[in-house]
């Protein structure tokens, strides 16, 4: 008897599923968008709607040995699988095998689907999850920096470390660095009535971009040490005017500062807007990364790369690819043999057939390969994956 109790999880990023694409099958993976109706109605209505899917699992399945009815059973109950908690999302995610017992939320509609396989169907995750759902916000501001930890929906302020000073005229008050002050004795009159004169220089605002790389120095120790020793690996976005986006990326020793920055005072953009327009940031960001690879490929295909999609496979199976970009429509239904070690299938194939793009994802992602959900119209010669190779 299988013992796997329902757990809600919150995926940051492909390698969250990690965990789970390990998991021996069979794997049952359940897709549904929840019904757009008043709320005191939602609940009866996507308890109706999960059943009818849950059902059309059931006509499919019904070959299906013990272990795999159990499976589709424990999931044929929506108020077991919420436990009275309310939706969190647009969207819902089951995932079932017998040892992962999984739902997630999902902030993109999906088309309602249920999956057996030998693996998790995941392509409906690709298109958040490449993306990443978590984030934070810089702020740079003279007066005030903030650091804000940011979702697709929501914004908060985080305090940075003890001792990281977020105000430019504190810092200058209180810790401006000794070895910029310049200090000369002037002369007095000829005949000594007068002593020399201590001063300096350099004008305040002469010493003022000096100063300041000090002060984003200190910044740049302070993110440091709250994310990358908390193990947080989360994509940074700089807001700022341009003149300090620039010096502080000069600075920057975190891996993960966006390219793409909010241009603009934070103080002045008003509520919302900056969080907007950092979400923004980071679609310019991932639609940068996905061309770069493209060049990528146009300059290895022929022999480290490929998009047919029976050598994607088996590269992935081999832990070779190193960069998967997949359509984000079409999919190609075949099967892996272990024996032979190859991909065999077609465009149309039936229910007991897998998706192979699909296929490929996990594995790369297994392999802790990087997958990219990629516009079908941006897609090599319009193919439903193409990979860049390690070797």
């Amino acid at each position: 008897m299988n013992t796997a109790k329902v757990e809600l999880t919150d995926y940051q990023g492909l390698k969250d599923l990690k965990p789970i694409l390990g998991s021996p099958g069979p794997c049952l993976s359940a897709y549904m968008t929840l019904a757009a109706t008043a709320p005191n109605q939602n609940g009866k209505t996507n308890a109706l709607e999960w059943r009818e899917l849950v059902r059309s699992l059931e006509a499919k399945q019904n070959g299906q040995n013990a272990a795999g009815r159990e499976l589709i059973e424990s999931i044929g109950s929506w108020e077991t699988l919420l436990k009275d908690q309310p939706p969190q999302g647009k969207a819902i995610a089951v995932f079932r095998s017998p040892e992962v017992f999984q739902i997630c939320w999902l902030q993109r509609p999906v088309t309602n689907r249920v999956v057996f396989g030998p693996h998790f169907y995941i392509r409906p995750l690709l298109s958040e999850l490449t993306r990443g759902k978590q984030f934070y916000i810089l702020a740079l501001s003279q007066k005030d920096v903030r650091l804000l930890r940011c979702t697709l929906r929501s914004a908060e302020e985080v305090a940075l470390p003890a001792g990281t000073v977020t105000s430019f005229d504190a810092y200058m008050h209180g810790a401006k660095p000794d070895h910029v002050r310049v200090n000369v004795t002037s002369a007095g009159a000829s005949g000594g009535h007068t002593k020399g004169a201590t001063g300096t220089t350099d004008t305040e605002r002469e010493d003022k971009p000096e100063y300041l790389a000090h002060f984003f120095r200190q910044l740049d120790r302070g993110v440091n040490e709250l994310l990358r020793n908390n193990g947080d690996s989360a994509p940074v976005v700089l807001a700022g005017v341009e003149r300090e986006l620039a010096q502080y990326k000069t600075i920057n020793t975190y891996p993960r500062l966006v390219e793409e920055s909010v241009q603009g005072a934070p103080n002045s953009l008003k509520s919302g807007e900056m969080h907007a327009r950092a979400i923004e940031a980071l679609g310019r960001d991932y639609d940068r990364k996905v061309d770069t690879i493209l060049a990528e490929y146009d300059h290895k295909v022929g022999g480290g790369a490929s998009n047919k999609l029976k050598d994607v496979v088996t590269a992935a199976h081999d832990g070779r690819v190193l960069s998967l970009l997949v359509s984000d429509s079409l999919e190609h239904t075949g099967a892996f043999d272990e024996r032979t070690h190859s991909a065999h299938g077609r465009p149309n194939g039936n229910s007991d057939e897998e998706d192979l793009v699909n296929d490929a994802a996990v594995q790369t992602i297994l392999h802790a390969g990087q997958v990219y959900c990629v516009p079908n119209k941006k897609m090599p010669n319009g193919a439903p994956a193409a990979a860049v190779f390690r070797y």
